[in-house]
């Protein structure tokens, strides 16, 4: 499963767009409605709307091989989290992966991880790290078994490695659901519950592309 594009709104689009374009050095393109950002193979659009309670949390992958680079390149621009007093945060022994969080505009909870099942990917090199897609896109609900429920009976997705009811992974190590229950706090900060504002995820399975939209934590498949 690959994530195509993530929508949200942000209050200030004029500080959004600068962070993206220039921390992060992300291509970013005008649109009548706010703003495209290309982040891989996949496109964050921006729009501006209303104050809402919570942040989002949106993951980016990136190269194995390119880790350390990351790692020194975000250093620069951002000011890495910490779990357990450290900026390299390795997943369970399921996930196989290390990240590097961060904050980005209003809050918003921003992880570069890098799997181990993308060592294969051919290495381009340069001064910059190379963003490969949107690889996870956080999703807080009421129910956290039903909307796993919904989203497996509807549109086939599978689950990932976790499936509680309070968190679930689903979809595959290319493009990730990550279903919390809406009180839950997002980590590493452990400060920031769900955001309750407008999500719309449009993904792409091996049986052709499918739209989630999420209005706040109610699930709506399409």
């Amino acid at each position: 499963m690959k994530i195509l594009n993530v929508s949200i709104t942000v209050r200030d689009l004029a500080k959004a767009v600068p962070f993206y374009r220039d921390v992060l050095l992300l291509p970013v393109e005008a649109t009548p409605a706010g703003a495209e950002v290309t982040i891989g193979s996949s496109r964050l659009t921006l729009s501006t709307g209303e104050s809402f309670d919570g942040v989002h949390h949106l993951a980016f992958g990136i190269l194995p091989s390119e880790f350390e680079l990351a790692h020194a390149w975000l250093a620069r621009r951002v000011s890495l989290l910490q779990a357990d007093g450290s900026e390299v945060i390795l997943g369970s022994e399921e996930w196989k992966s290390r990240s590097l969080y961060f904050l980005g505009p209003e809050g918003i909870i921003l992880e570069f991880i890098a799997r181990d099942a993308d060592a294969s990917t051919d290495y381009i090199g340069g001064q910059n790290p190379r963003v490969l897609s949107i690889s996870e896109v956080g999703i807080g609900v009421d129910d956290v078994l039903d909307a796993v429920a919904t989203l497996s009976e509807e549109l086939a997705i599978p689950s990932y490695y976790d499936r509680s009811s309070t968190f679930a992974s689903m979809g595959s190590h290319d493009g990730l659901l990550i279903i919390v229950q809406q009180d839950r706090l997002w980590f590493p900060t452990k400060v920031s519950k769900p955001a309750r504002g407008r999500l719309t995820v449009q993904i792409e399975r091996l049986a052709g592309k499918s739209r989630v939209n999420l209005n706040s934590n109610n699930l709506i498949v399409n």
